[in-house]
């Protein structure tokens, strides 16, 4: 007959081995920038962001060709992020989120069109 403190033991110690997987999984989840990857001059880019450390500022670093932008946004209790890129010229826009210690976090790139293309 089997004991029923063992029984009990080995289901504590898979309950507690499952709570520490799913709490370092979700601990490393890596921040992420994303939305189209492609638009026309002019158009309005709705970027959108999650996994950022809640309640913090960054920078968001935006380089066409030689010119590069910087606009300071903040997450949401969520850890999300939204930004808005405006899209003056045709071209590769390549945006970096930098931390306040000037660390890359995350990174997209948006191909711009020229208008009727």
């Amino acid at each position: 007959m089997e004991n029923p403190f063992s029984i009990r033991r080995i289901c504590a110690t898979s309950i507690v081995s499952i709570l520490f997987v799913s709490s370092t999984v979700m601990a490393a989840a890596k921040p992420v920038l994303y939305g189209p990857s492609q638009a026309v001059v002019g158009d309005l880019v709705q970027l959108n962001g999650q996994h950022f450390a809640a309640g913090a500022s960054f920078t968001v670093k935006t380089t066409v060709g030689k010119k590069t932008t910087q606009e300071l946004v903040s997450s949401g209790s969520d850890g999300s992020l939204s930004y808005q890129l405006v899209t003056s010229s045709a071209g590769k826009y390549q945006l970096q989120v930098r931390d306040s210690s000037n660390r890359l976090i995350a990174t997209s790139i948006v191909l711009v069109h020229p208008a009727g293309e």
